[in-house]
């Protein structure tokens, strides 16, 4: 095997390793954006999560998905 060939498979592996990495991530961010309730206060739109186990938390929706990635829901 020569040395472009060693280089072209360290690529080809790396880029394949990316994206399992991103597949797995997205389905991690479906899976919290599902979790996501809305409530209506005062005419305006509030988002919680409340997780089996966790704690009742409101935010924004980005904020949420981080939150319940970072704490593994989803």
């Amino acid at each position: 095997m020569t040395l472009d060939e060693q280089i072209d498979a360290r690529l080809i592996r790396r880029f394949k390793s990316e994206d399992r990495f991103l597949r797995r991530i997205e389905r991690r961010e479906n899976q919290a954006e599902a979790m996501i309730g809305e409530l209506c206060r005062s005419g305006r739109t509030v988002y919680y999560v409340y997780p089996a186990g966790g704690k009742y938390k409101e935010g924004s929706r980005q904020d949420l998905i981080a939150y319940l990635l970072r704490k593994g829901y989803a």
